[in-house]
């Protein structure tokens, strides 16, 4: 049998794992994505597999999942699209009230039409080359 002090010390121990636990698997903080057409729901994808590569502590959610205080809105907003071409930025806007949007990024294919993977490309330039305030 062990004697009471570390007894409560074991206790204590387990008590911090498990009420710790739950604060260690909440989010840094919650990114979500606003994705528009269905057209652009394999860039969206590839933007948020990209968001989860940059902010490795932050859950992203899209804009049709319930989020109750996002700290940061992410929008992508197209300029041009074709088979072979695509142009666009990422705006944001922070829970403070800060906006910004990054810079017009351009991507083509020329031997054939964009596919998923072309798309994973440009949402890769897309977050990269936004500075976001986090």
């Amino acid at each position: 049998m062990m004697p009471p002090g570390k007894l409560s010390s074991c206790s204590a121990a387990i008590w911090l794992l498990v009420s710790g636990s739950a604060v260690l698997a909440s989010p840094e903080q919650t990114i979500q994505l606003q994705c528009g057409a269905p057209l652009q729901q394999p860039l969206c994808a590839a933007l948020a597999g990209e968001l989860n590569s940059r902010f490795p502590g932050s859950e992203v959610t899209s804009a049709d999942e319930p989020a109750s205080s996002p700290g940061l809105t992410l929008r992508y907003v197209g300029q041009n699209q074709s088979p072979d071409w695509i142009s666009g930025y990422l705006a944001w806007q922070h829970r403070d009230g800060r906006n910004g949007q990054g810079p017009v990024i351009e991507h083509s294919v020329m031997d054939g039409k964009l596919t998923p993977d072309s798309l994973a490309d440009f949402a890769v330039q897309l977050v990269r080359h936004t500075e976001f305030p986090l």
